[in-house]
């Protein structure tokens, strides 16, 4: 009698144990919650906010591409400038974090100016997910018609230790003929500029331990890291290369005054004693994919204490 009891006694637990595991996972919220407006997406991570993705136009400016604006540390500390609205702002496209080219097919990808301005043209999101989105984009040729077709992804990534992190990949196909990123000093296709506290007293520091921006202005590194302090708190924003990129390990265009930018592109402009001009440029045929993916850290204290090249090798390895 007590065996035959115990049987259905042992099922009501299991199925009530199991109800609320699912209730459970239903209810937790995702770490990462996106909210879509009429020209940009708001991004919160563990409750607080994170960065808006500005992916139409604004009252405060022409659209030329998007970007991310603001991008906060896990306590809310902006750590990206967006030099447009900066008084006295030394370099205005620099708009806290951008994908651009100086010279893509000879038009500039990279300024805000022009006749039109070369623009990336938001077309749509394929789809808005829990952590992340995948967007379709369109860049202009020298009269304003499509000349590459981009697939952007972007991953939101938040790390136990209140580090955050934004995987861009950036896939890009020729619209008609053939394309050539050209070789070029002034290229990001992920940039960011950090904020003006950061840049004034930061150190700059590469994956194969140089410091500075003379040692690891162009010199290729898995990551490039500039920490520095705000309000004596420090601070820093990393960006990691993956593996997969064409020219892996990228050279960096990495300035004191806070650029943070992987070129892989400008090797006669880095280094013209070994490259010949023109060796940095990469085409693309028609018809062909060219793939580039890069992880963001916005982290608490030094590169050292962010644990860099452990969260690089888990980035690599994935």
């Amino acid at each position: 009698m007590k065996t035959t009891l115990a049987l259905p006694t042992a099922l009501l637990a299991l199925f009530v144990l199991t109800a609320w595991y699912g209730w459970a996972r239903a209810e937790s919220p995702s770490p990462v919650q996106i909210t879509t407006a009429d020209n940009h997406l708001h991004v919160e991570m563990n409750g607080t906010p994170f960065t808006d993705y500005w992916f139409g136009t604004r009252p405060d400016r022409p659209y030329v591409r998007p970007f991310f604006l603001p991008v906060l540390a896990s306590d809310g500390t902006p750590v990206t400038s967006d030099q447009y609205t900066v008084k006295g702002g030394d370099h205005p496209h620099h708009q806290s974090m951008w994908v651009a080219h100086e010279d893509v097919n000879g038009v500039n990808h990279w300024l805000l100016t022009g006749k039109p301005p070369a623009q990336q043209h938001h077309i749509k999101f394929e789809k808005i997910d829990a952590d992340g989105f995948v967007e379709d984009l369109v860049w202009d040729d020298a009269k304003a018609q499509p000349m590459l077709d981009e697939i952007r992804t972007v991953r939101f990534i938040p790390y136990e230790d209140g580090t955050r992190g934004i995987d861009v990949t950036v896939a890009l196909t020729p619209a008609k003929e053939a394309v050539t990123l050209e070789d070029a000093k002034d290229a990001g296709l992920c940039a960011v500029r950090v904020i003006k506290a950061i840049s004034d007293t930061s150190t700059i520091t590469n994956s194969a331990g140089q410091q500075g921006e003379k040692a690891c202005w162009g010199a290729p590194a898995d990551w490039c890291d500039a920490s520095g302090t705000i309000n004596g708190k420090p601070y820093g924003v990393a960006m990691f290369d993956s593996p997969a990129n064409p020219r892996h390990p990228t050279r960096w265009h990495v300035r004191q005054y806070g650029l943070l930018a992987a070129n892989p592109f400008g090797l006669h402009e880095f280094d013209p004693k070994q490259f010949p001009k023109g060796a940095g440029d990469l085409k693309i045929e028609p018809g062909k994919t060219v793939t580039f993916s890069y992880r963001v850290i916005i982290h608490l204290g030094d590169a050292k204490t962010a644990k860099l090249d452990d969260k690089y090798k888990q980035y690599a390895a994935q």
